[in-house]
């Protein structure tokens, strides 16, 4: 793909005469080159005097990266790519990435215990600049440079073809190659940025827990201190299945009646569904469609995040979002052998023997 001028700059194979007149040298081993530019094979360099002309092992790694660095010395820009730690709207963003100008460029300048491959300068700040060809910059160089607390970036150009174009290859080292921080002294900042987040955050959470643990804890007592009024459960006692429902799991108290009814509900329509020769399918979502619909759900607890649950349960409150009490209620029922696992986590269908039961028992009323 390149080969050495006289005056020791990169020539590419598309810039060049064919044959000797091309003037090139191996950036590898120092060989003079033959560019083979025919009609039927990709045009290439060969290696003038060796049997086969083939290139040494080292000449295609090393001419791309002098290319590289200097296609970076000339054009003075680059593409870097996002400094970012997290996610979501907390999320800590140093750089969003994009083309950065820099002021100058050093190819190969020793710095300290590494010679990187290219350092670039903007004002009092540099970065260094890795090329990957074949081998990814390894733990020992990396560590070297975070203790210098200097930042530097790798770029990947191992996946190029042989064959590429030059100004796909100036595109490519530029902006479009994949490209990586391996360190940037920003992020010793944003660390101590972030725990300070976070400690204001967990306080925030504590102090919110403390309200929504009490407020938790009254529903409770409250859905507890209330009498069935649904009239499912009479169903439901009337099938036999009474111990079926009434069972207290984590979250009860996000729900305005007490656990027998909307236990009752659920049951008694999977119930009716396979006495009359239906899927008696019972879902998490199904359940909490008709429970709303009811109006059943306390709007308190029933949009809280993963980690103001968390924060409830702290001290042991057995609290958790409505949809896991339901699949609690349903996993204690599969252990009863009322209902039975169907596929997903939330998906749960009416023992057989149940639903045969009951069938028999809407029989034998009908004679």
């Amino acid at each position: 793909m390149f080969g050495e001028r006289t005056d020791g700059t990169m020539a590419h194979i598309s810039e060049v005469s064919s044959g000797l007149e091309c003037n090139c040298l191996c950036p590898g081993c120092g060989t003079r080159l033959v560019a083979r530019k025919g009609d039927k094979n990709d045009h290439h360099f060969g290696h003038y005097g060796v049997e086969d002309g083939r290139p040494c092992q080292t000449g295609p790694e090393t001419a791309l990266h002098r290319f590289a660095k200097e296609v970076l010395a000339r054009r003075l820009e680059l593409e870097l790519p996002p400094l970012v730690i997290g996610e979501g709207p907390g999320k800590w963003i140093g750089y969003p990435g994009g083309i950065y100008g820099f002021d100058a460029a050093f190819l190969e300048s020793r710095l300290g215990e590494i010679i990187p491959d290219v350092i670039v300068r903007k004002g009092e700040r540099h970065l260094l600049v890795e090329f990957q060809v074949t081998h990814t910059c390894d733990e020992a160089k990396i560590a070297r440079i975070v203790a210098m607390d200097i930042a530097a970036i790798e770029i990947d150009l191992s996946g190029l073809p042989r064959d590429t174009a030059r100004a796909d290859l100036e595109k490519a080292i530029l902006t479009t190659a994949p490209r990586k921080w391996l360190h940037n002294p920003k992020l010793r900042a944003a660390q101590v940025e972030l725990e300070r987040r976070g400690r204001e955050r967990d306080q925030v959470l504590d102090r919110a827990a403390t309200s929504l643990r009490k407020a938790y804890l009254a529903a409770c007592a409250e859905v507890r201190s209330m009498r069935t009024s649904c009239l499912a459960y009479d169903r439901i006692a009337a099938r036999h299945l009474a111990h079926a429902v009434g069972i207290e799991v984590p979250g009860i108290g996000c729900f305005t009646v007490p656990p027998r009814d909307w236990q009752a509900v659920i049951l008694a329509d999977a119930v009716d569904l396979a006495a009359s020769g239906g899927k008696p399918l019972i879902t998490t979502a199904g359940a909490l469609r008709k429970i709303r619909q009811r109006g059943w759900l306390r709007r308190r607890f029933s949009g809280l995040t993963d980690a103001e649950a968390a924060a409830i349960r702290a001290d042991g409150t057995p609290f958790d979002h409505p949809a896991n009490a339901v699949a609690a209620w349903a996993t204690t029922l599969s252990r009863l052998g009322i209902l039975l696992p169907a596929g997903a986590g939330d998906r749960w269908i009416l023992w057989q023997q149940t639903a045969g039961t009951t069938r028999g028992r809407q029989a034998a009323k009908r004679f």
